[in-house]
């Protein structure tokens, strides 16, 4: 998941400055101009975690009126203001509005995450110039948020069309082919996102992602340990590099990615949790304890966790820890077959012990 820098339009700057306002006591007016013909954006907000935006577009207000408020008085304006765009008319004769402001229009309603109603203005900008790479760009960032990746690939290979050279648009179209299934499309628009900026981790990190779902085992690792060397703090990388070693029993090397993981974000609970798998796997009970312990730890509700804690338990003969392990799993989901199996079946054990050393004593 990339964790995005949300730009701020300069309207929600002027909000913020009005807030500080209030902090401090004043009795005089406040006298702030207020754009009406246009909205004035230093740069796109980036779509939602794993999309990156292309450079900032700067647009300069035509005309102004003047708000003669109090500060709190001049928020309440601006989130109606806000909250009133629209490019929706129904008057026929309407008068024309430039295609940038329709654009900046839609990108106020997006970050509102208004995406719908965002459509209607980045068409009607794009019905007026159709070679809009902005307009085709962010009508893909709607569409994904609106989960249609279909229309959200097209509209990125428009962009693409106006500005090949843009690696984010080649970097977010092989989002929503990922999302589609479209395996081989995503690697290659990933591929040429890389092939743009040579130090886009992030493309390097879901170009391993595809590999990994294709089967390209060893050109996954490549590109999460290409991650890792461009951006050795990118923890999901080292997470997702130990899992493929884990799944490909390359046990030894999943277990120092896991600490590399760890090192960076120790309170993944799931990278604990794989670890005291693997060694469990290698019957190295007391190391699978500590971690499965540490995963508990950050989650107490841990099912998984617990019920493996319980068979490292069982497996070194501390019977009742493992049962107390074992009736953790069930209370965290009382429907967890695992535990459930793994507890009736340790009483049991115990209670045909017991039946055993008493007919013992009897014989004796």
């Amino acid at each position: 998941m990339i964790t995005a820098i949300h730009p701020v339009s300069r309207l929600h700057k002027e909000s913020k400055e009005a807030d500080k306002k209030l902090m401090k006591p004043q009795t005089w007016l406040t006298i702030v101009g207020i754009s009406v013909s246009t909205l004035m954006i230093d740069a796109p907000q980036s779509l939602a975690s794993n999309t990156i935006e292309p450079g900032s577009t700067k647009i300069s207000s035509q005309s102004n009126f003047y708000a003669y408020n109090l500060p709190s008085e001049l928020v309440s304006e601006l989130k109606k203001y806000e909250q009133n765009i629209s490019c929706r008319t129904s008057e026929q004769n309407s008068p024309l509005i430039h295609y940038q402001t329709l654009i900046n229009r839609g990108i106020a309603l997006q970050q509102q995450q208004k995406y719908r109603e965002s459509l209607v203005c980045l068409d009607q900008a794009l019905a007026v110039q159709p070679e809009l790479e902005q307009a085709w760009y962010r009508r893909a960032i709607a569409f994904s948020h609106l989960k249609q990746y279909s229309q959200a690939a097209f509209a990125y290979q428009q962009a693409i069309k106006v500005n090949p050279e843009e690696h984010t648009s080649w970097y977010n179209q092989g989002n929503a082919y990922k999302h589609l299934g479209r395996n081989e499309q995503a690697i290659a628009s990933y591929q040429q996102a890389i092939a743009l900026k040579p130090d886009f981790h992030v493309a390097y990190y879901q170009l391993g992602k595809v590999l990994t779902r294709v089967g390209q085992y060893e050109q996954a690792l490549a590109a999460y340990q290409d991650v890792t060397d461009l951006n050795p703090e990118y923890h999901q990388a080292w997470y997702s590099q130990g899992s493929l070693l884990n799944q490909l029993q390359r046990y030894d090397e999943a277990i120092a990615v896991y600490h590399k993981a760890l090192e960076f974000k120790p309170e993944q609970h799931q990278a604990w949790y794989n670890l005291g798998n693997i060694h469990l796997q290698q019957k190295n009970y007391l190391e699978a304890i500590a971690a499965y312990e540490a995963a508990i730890k950050l989650k107490p509700d841990y099912d998984l966790a617990w019920n493996n804690h319980g068979v490292a338990l069982e497996a070194l003969q501390q019977t009742q820890k493992a049962l107390r392990s074992y009736g953790q799993a069930l209370q965290a989901n009382p429907d967890y077959e695992k535990a459930l199996n793994n507890r009736r079946r340790l009483l049991m054990s115990i209670s045909n012990n017991d039946a055993i050393l008493s007919n013992t004593i009897d014989l004796q």
